[in-house]
């Protein structure tokens, strides 16, 4: 923080304590903190003797530090039985921050004017907070809060971004929302949206995959319907070109679907499914024999691609993984 050219760091507004009286009156900027909450803040139920006194002291010492850089007067301000942030005087990043999102979100705010509101809101909290001194469980909820309203504003962001015909833009904030939260799956959805309209299509395909991997490793789920949309969008375009590519993705997608609806993408044993194990039965439990004909032709399809694959491999696969493990599954 600093007024002109001269700044102060975290660390040169004194101690913990003194750092943890700054911390509460920012994110209590504007509005009025009495020195009991601030008691409550700094020692939670157990103050020392005289703590009216120290934090007093702490006070007068953050008032001090910030005198260095605000000649004119301090922003923390006395009021009666406790103390404000003059945001006036010295305005409040996270403050404005609310502000100009909430300018974004108006209801009648053009998409253009709401996309410079978010940008502008976003510059605003591209550096992290200041680290949490000691366990502090109300600053800790504070700085928690501020992240999860960040990250959603991020993903809200994105996605207006897309909307508004700007992928570009989109992609960047979505890939910001994927680096602080990996399973925020609205942000990912944008992310292969955005690089679809780019025309990016094969990129896009190995970000689902990663999606996917992150999603099996920490939710034990696969992506949800929206982003599996994208997907099966997205091996449609990579086949357009290629008429027996794309008959083979539309085998894949046809069977990823049955596997999803019994329950078994992702998680089977390495072997394609038969047709009367994934589905194609009407009541009663009858297979339909229009339905067993299509997927057999469609394991058909993939049987003949990892039997052509198998012929082509080498003795090892990268990874370790022998190439036995394609013939086994050619012959499955």
């Amino acid at each position: 923080m600093g007024d002109g050219d001269l700044v102060l760091g975290p660390r040169d507004v004194g101690g913990a304590k003194a750092r943890q009286v700054l911390m509460a009156l920012l994110f209590e900027a504007g509005a009025s903190v009495s020195k009991g909450r601030l008691i409550e803040f700094l020692w939670g139920g157990r103050p020392p003797a005289g703590a009216l006194g120290t934090l007093e002291a702490y006070v007068s010492v953050l008032r001090k530090r910030l005198a260095t850089v605000f000649p004119g007067g301090t922003p923390v301000v006395t009021v009666p039985g406790g103390y404000r942030w003059d945001v006036d005087r010295a305005p409040v990043d996270v403050v404005e921050f609310t502000r100009l999102v909430a300018a974004a979100r108006a209801v009648d705010v053009s998409g253009t004017d709401a996309l410079d509101a978010y940008a502008a809101a976003l510059a605003l909290v591209e550096r992290p907070l200041a680290p949490v001194d000691g366990d502090l469980p109300w600053l800790e909820e504070h700085v928690s809060g501020h992240h999860s309203r960040v990250l959603r504003v991020l993903t809200d962001a994105a996605r207006l971004a897309l909307d508004e015909g700007d992928p570009s833009r989109a992609e960047t904030w979505a890939r910001d929302a994927i680096e602080r939260d990996l399973l925020v799956e609205a942000a990912w959805q944008v992310l292969l949206e955005s690089l679809e309209r780019q025309g990016r299509q094969a990129e896009a395909m190995r970000e689902y995959e990663t999606c996917r991997s992150v999603f099996a490793e920490e939710l034990g789920c696969d992506p949800g319907p929206g982003l599996r949309t994208v997907f099966t969008r997205l091996l449609a375009a990579t086949s357009s070109d290629d008429d027996g590519l794309r008959d083979l993705v539309d085998a894949v997608v046809r069977l990823h679907v049955r596997l999803l609806a019994h329950g078994g993408a992702g998680r089977g044993a390495g072997r394609l499914p038969s047709a009367h194990a994934a589905g194609g039965r009407g009541a009663g439990g009858i297979a339909q024999p229009e339905a067993l004909a299509s997927l057999e032709e469609d394991c058909r399809r993939l049987r003949s691609l990892l039997r052509a694959a198998s012929g082509t491999v080498p003795s090892g696969l990268p990874g370790g993984r022998p190439a036995g493990d394609v013939r086994r599954a050619a012959t499955a």
